[in-house]
């Protein structure tokens, strides 16, 4: 066996126990209860958060490490972020803590902010899973063994991932709002970093940096899921004790900022087919009562379905085709941020005025006492939400700690169901203002008296006599399996071939329920010509209807708390099970008489076309669209043929409300139903949702499936390559359309050999692309199986910089050119099985899942007894079978390489 084992460079030797020191039973105290969850401390300052969801079928654990860019000195910065990256290489004995995580099963990610670094993952609710999930934490934070090695080839995706956020103009203009915001605080900084430092940061200052800040009394470990707490706490406490605690105090942090009259401005240009005008207005850490109160009077503003910045901008004066707003709370500051885009054609000037203007005007105006209980009632319905999603509950409870103290999460819930409606509109007025804001211009203002910043009160003050109940519910069992799950499925004839329905009988996590309605419409004939208009009508049907406009029917479903889509395809509905029949009434009649309101239409109209003009502008999705072009045998008049983009975008343009109008009298009501139900249901509540669906009318057009071509047997394959200035990141990919639909025999070994050849985090371009050569952020390959006809779709694709992007096109040739003369191993092949069966078994625990299955089966019929047969024929796979698949399908397949980059 190789030794994986390195010396720990010397700088991370803090954290190792003393050689030949005795072993210290570990002792822990606790420190804390609420809710139902608590934490303890141990003795070098290690803190451990266990948050119990008896019901839930996942844990998830996450290594929460108190710093970010906040705390990033002069030529430091990115280094947060780039350690973070670090921190998935080696530790201990383990060579890879991303090949660890993956074959534990682990859904794994690791982020960093502005206060904080964290690690986390979820794993099925096995204890001896959750055993090892910790045990690698605890690697990863005393035994680090990132070498300089490492850092070379990190340092390079880093920069990758740079250069992506510099291609994308809503990262370029918040950075922008960040920089102005504040004059010496570290929250000016972006957390990716200068180029600069992340190419030249040397090693021993990152492992200087690391020594710092990851310590013991620095660090928590919070669990949350389905768990038995004594276990975890008992390894947990012992593993995280054999961190060292340093002589040297916590590094502290105390700059702040002075309160200033001012506006600044800052303008950016960049070729991104469209206009943005955007400012911020600093508000109070988030612990301060009056930036929750802006927070939540905010929503009368900022709310996507009834806020009065898009009503006034969008469909009023007609400026802008997009907006955005909301509060960015962070414990120090935090900043109410605001947004408005147009197409390449408006005036930036008339755009960026008006939405001044109107934040302002608004917070001078102030909301009313039903706009603030509508705000309320939503926040509180997210809060309860939270109860049946450990995950999220976990992360917000991260979120808490970094402020202080995971309790603060419980006091802010507290705080917004009794905020006053003059304590909500003096926020605004007070924090609102022009010369506490940044977008513009620096301009002098005599006599101008700026807010100042309250001190912060101590936490313990905060949380003082205060304790919550517990929040996690109890629910059925999850399935263990899709033999399980199918047995399960209660088939419900209804109508023929006019409509079928199937249900999954089951008490879920907060009692939700999850309805379907797909309704096929249409045919090849009646749909040809009209995919643009008719995808339109479509989207224009969730503008309200049923004699109530689109903020009329947010706010009816908002109190029912239901989420929900519905367009000429069906209707898809959220909600607690004791909503479902009043939401479901609601959304019918919506669908039954559909408002189409025409501002909307144009708004979408103008929506569309602004994304079209920026994809014209776009290398990779010219290079995109010129590939799918290569790959066209349709009939002229086939709905599925692809079109240019300037086709596309004059497609749109032509769309009138007329269209719209016969799209809908063509296509909506009644055609073919698929039903599908999972909640706490009877075969009689699935008939009854059927007797109010069968009372709508039938559609104009006939239902008939539209028949896909089967994939060209031979292909124009040579290399597509686009290049325009200034797009510092490069898209490569290579596309193929392969003679195989999901149903053949032969496809479960080729889903195999495409996940080993770039899948997942151990496929051979992922390896090669990002671990060894550091090229790329993203970098692997896709199968996108066909339902019927033999027409799937095969991506090999990476993106890299610009300058990078025709060798990692070599690379990517290379891999697939190495897959096919030497094939795969019998371990490789064990190795993906294996992660198959983890992954699906882990997507059994998703009940907001099970529903879009159980749809999707009754089209395609591949339902769960379909995907247990499939499974089944993968586990009996050899590396021989699965070799033969790729040779079959690739060796002589027709791949369409593509290049959109900088110049």
């Amino acid at each position: 066996m190789p030794r994986l084992f390195r010396a720990a460079p010397l700088a991370l030797a803090m954290l190792l126990p003393c050689p030949g020191s005795a072993a210290t039973p570990p002792a822990w105290q606790l420190e804390a209860q609420a809710g139902g969850f608590s934490s303890y401390r141990l003795a070098n300052g290690f803190k451990i958060i266990l948050a119990p969801f008896p019901a839930a079928a996942t844990a998830r654990i996450e290594l929460l490490v108190k710093v970010g860019s906040k705390q990033e000195g002069y030529g430091e910065t990115g280094m947060a972020h780039l350690l973070e990256h670090m921190l998935f290489k080696s530790a201990g004995r383990r060579a890879d803590l991303k090949s660890e995580l993956t074959a534990l099963g682990a859904t794994w990610n690791g982020t960093t902010t502005a206060e904080r670094t964290n690690y986390f993952e979820t794993v099925v609710g096995d204890p001896d899973k959750i055993d090892e999930a910790i045990r690698i934490e605890a690697d990863r934070f005393i035994r680090p063994t990132f070498t300089r090695a490492h850092l070379v080839s990190e340092m390079t995706v880093v920069r990758n991932e740079l250069e992506r956020k510099d291609n994308d103009p809503n990262s370029l203009v918040t950075r922008a709002l960040q920089r102005q915001s504040y004059f010496w605080h570290g929250y000016g900084r972006s957390t990716i970093g200068a180029r600069s430092d992340i190419e030249e940061a040397p090693f021993a200052a990152l492992q200087a940096f690391h020594q710092r800040h990851y310590r013991p009394d620095n660090a928590v470990l919070i669990v949350s899921g389905k768990f038995v707490s004594q276990r975890v706490l008992k390894l947990a406490g012992r593993l995280f004790a054999a961190a060292r605690l340093p002589a040297t105090p916590r590094p502290a942090t105390w700059t702040r900022e002075e309160a200033r009259a001012v506006t600044n401005r800052s303008e950016l240009f960049l070729a991104a087919g469209k206009v943005i005008g955007a400012a911020a207005w600093k508000l109070p850490g988030m612990n301060e009562r009056e930036t929750l109160a802006v927070d939540l009077a905010s929503t009368a503003l900022c709310a996507e379905s009834w806020g009065s910045l898009r009503r006034a901008l969008v469909l009023e004066q007609r400026l802008a085709i997009g907006v955005s707003c909301g509060v960015h709370a962070q414990p120090d500051y935090s900043l109410l941020l605001a947004s408005a885009s147009a197409g390449q054609a408006a005036e930036a000037e008339a755009l960026s005025r008006a939405l001044l203007e109107h934040v302002e005007r608004f917070a001078q105006s102030g909301i009313s006492a039903e706009q603030l209980e509508r705000a309320r009632r939503n926040e509180l319905n997210a809060f309860e939400r939270l109860g049946s999603a450990h995950e999220s509950f976990a992360a917000r409870l991260s979120q808490a700690e970094v402020a202080g103290d995971w309790r603060l999460f419980f006091r802010q819930r507290d705080i917004v169901a009794d905020l006053t409606l003059d304590e909500a509109n003096q926020a605004l007025k007070k924090w609102l203002i022009g010369i506490n804001r940044s977008d513009v211009l620096l301009r002098h203002a005599e006599g101008a008296t700026p807010p100042t910043m309250p001190k912060a009160e101590p936490v313990a003050a905060l949380l003082a006599g205060r304790d919550w109940p517990a929040v996690a519910a109890s629910a059925d069992p999850l399935p263990t399996s899709l033999d399980e799950l199918a047995a399960q499925v209660v088939n419900i004839p209804l109508d023929g071939q006019r409509a079928r329905a199937e249900l999954i009988a089951r008490r879920t996590q907060g009692n939700l329920a999850w309805v379907s309605i797909a309704n096929d419409y249409g045919n090849a004939a009646a749909l040809s010509a009209r995919q643009t208009s008719c995808a339109l009508a479509s989207s224009l049907m969730a503008y309200g209807g049923g004699g109530l406009d689109r903020e009329a029917l947010a706010g009816r479903l908002e109190a029912l708390q239901a989420r929900r889509s519905i367009g000429l395809g069906g209707i898809s509905l959220e909600a607690p099970r004791a909503n479902i029949e009043a939401a479901l009434d609601l959304l019918l009649a919506a669908w039954k008489t559909p408002l189409l309101p025409v501002g909307e239409f144009e708004r979408l109209k103008a929506a569309r076309l602004a994304g079209l003009e920026a994809a014209l502008k776009d290398p990779a999705q010219l290079a995109a669209n010129a590939v799918a072009r290569r790959f066209d045998n349709y009939p002229a008049d086939h709905p599925f043929r692809p079109r240019s983009l300037a086709r596309a975008r004059a497609d749109v343009e032509a769309v009138d409300m007329a269209e719209i109008r016969r799209c809908i009298a063509d296509f909506s009501g009644i055609s073919q139903i698929r039903l599908a139900v999972v909640g706490d249901f009877s075969r009689a509540d699935v008939e009854a949702m059927w007797a109010r669906l069968a009372e709508l009318p039938p559609t104009r057009q006939l239902y008939e499936r539209i028949r896909d071509v089967a994939a060209p047997a031979s292909v124009d394959d040579r290399p597509v390559s686009v290049a325009m200035a200034d797009r510092p990141n490069a898209d490569v990919q290579g596309i193929a359309l392969l003679r195989i639909a999901e149903d053949d025999p032969d496809f479960p070994a080729l889903r195999i050999a495409v996940r080993l050849l770039g899948g997942d985090t151990d496929s051979r371009i992922r390896a090669r692309l990002r671990e060894r050569e550091g090229l790329a952020y993203s970098a692997g390959a896709a199968l996108a199986g066909s339902n019927f006809e033999p027409r799937s779709r095969l991506s090999i694709s990476t993106s890299v910089a610009s300058s990078n992007a025709e060798n990692a096109l070599a690379m990517l040739k290379e891999e697939l050119a190495r897959a096919l003369a030497g094939g795969f191993s019998e371990a490789e092949v064990a190795r993906a099985k294996s992660l198959w069966k983890q992954e699906r078994s882990k997507s059994l625990t998703a009940e907001n899942g099970l529903v879009r299955q159980l749809s999707q089966g009754m089209y395609s019929g591949r339902d769960y007894a379909w995907l247990a047969r499939f499974d089944r024929q993968i586990e009996q796979l050899g590396a021989a079978a699965v070799t033969e698949a790729l040779r079959k399908y690739l060796a002589d397949a027709s791949i369409v390489w593509s290049t959109g980059k900088g110049l």
